[in-house]
């Protein structure tokens, strides 16, 4: 049976909620029913998991402030991956609202899971509603749109950036200029690349140059490494792709992967370097582009939110067998 998670208003879903929080946390883990219940669920963003008969399966809730909490999954439902949705729902969300950073209190027992999304322990254990906890937050990746309104001002700069790396945000509008500001970009990795387009759009990385470049830079050093996630190989596996004949035959150091169902980047494309700049399109139906050759803190938000997608991620075998 299909499982969907979707965000829903408190105000036409109560009931759904309040059944699974019911049973969980009131029957099953004997939380108090005034701490449970306590007043913030009409500001709250709720998100709901439900079978294809509208029963609920789990829930989970995004607070204005940034805090997630009552995640909650059916016993009988548990380690399905329902809960590893639920949190990333909530987590897209806060993405969506341009927060920084969201934050949980995360009973003891279940922080592994959490760590595995990404969430970092912060200060000592303490009980809450008699179950231990230890609260954790997660740095969130920079909201794209605040990027151009950043002043030069406002850009920290780093002492440690090369002479030939300046910090400096770039702005690229049309197609010609992304595909330049890509290749400049290609053209700046020593370490390792990271890759995240949709459908490898071929008017950007289906050109000879581009292929050239990556090329030239996983044979430049033994430890050199390119990650590519897509979300579809449906068209490029029919039209055929540079990009993948090249890590067909370099495939120790080239590797592309199917992006999880549940990924919320379903418009953004990026790419960046060594923890050490980014080039990104928003939206890679629209040409309207963004790359600084030295943003590390920028640059690090983007590697922890592909490689958090890497590892949900999988080889997809139809691009094993193309052949061009």
């Amino acid at each position: 049976m299909d499982v969907h998670v979707t965000q829903v208003p408190w105000s036409s879903h109560a009931d759904r909620l309040r059944q699974v929080r019911e049973r969980v946390f009131i029957e099953e883990q004997a939380v108090p029913r005034d701490e449970e219940w306590d007043g913030l669920d009409d500001s709250a963003t709720h998100f709901l998991a439900l079978n294809s008969a509208g029963q609920p399966l789990g829930c989970a809730r995004l607070l204005p402030d940034g805090r997630i909490g009552r995640m909650a999954v059916l016993k009988e439902h548990r380690g399905t991956g329902l809960g590893r949705r639920l949190l990333q729902a909530a987590i897209d969300e806060g993405i969506r609202q341009r927060m920084l950073r969201v934050s949980l209190h995360a009973q003891l027992q279940a922080a592994g899971f959490y760590r595995k999304a990404g969430f970092v322990a912060q200060g000592p254990e303490f009980t809450e509603a008699g179950i231990p906890h230890v609260a954790m937050t997660l740095e969130l990746p920079i909201p794209f749109e605040r990027i151009p309104e950043v002043a030069p001002a406002e850009v920290r700069p780093e002492p440690a950036a090369a002479p030939d790396d300046p910090p400096r945000l770039v702005a690229d509008s049309g197609e010609n200029a992304c595909a330049a500001g890509l290749l400049e970009c290609l053209a700046r990795p020593r370490r390792q690349l990271v890759l995240l387009s949709p459908l490898l759009d071929p008017f950007l990385f289906d050109r000879p140059e581009v292929a050239d470049a990556l090329s030239q830079f996983v044979r430049s050093a033994r430890a050199a490494r390119v990650q590519i996630l897509i979300r579809d190989s449906t068209l490029i596996v029919a039209r055929g792709h540079r990009l993948i004949e090249l890590a067909r035959r370099l495939d120790s150091r080239i590797e592309i992967r199917k992006l999880p169902e549940d990924a919320g980047t379903r418009e953004l494309s990026f790419a960046t370097w060594d923890n050490r700049g980014y080039w990104m399109l928003p939206d890679y139906r629209e040409h309207q582009g963004l790359r600084n050759f030295y943003d590390p803190v920028q640059a690090e938000r983007l590697s922890d939110q592909f490689a958090r997608l890497w590892v949900r991620s999988a080889p997809d075998p139809e691009l094993r067998l193309l052949r061009l």
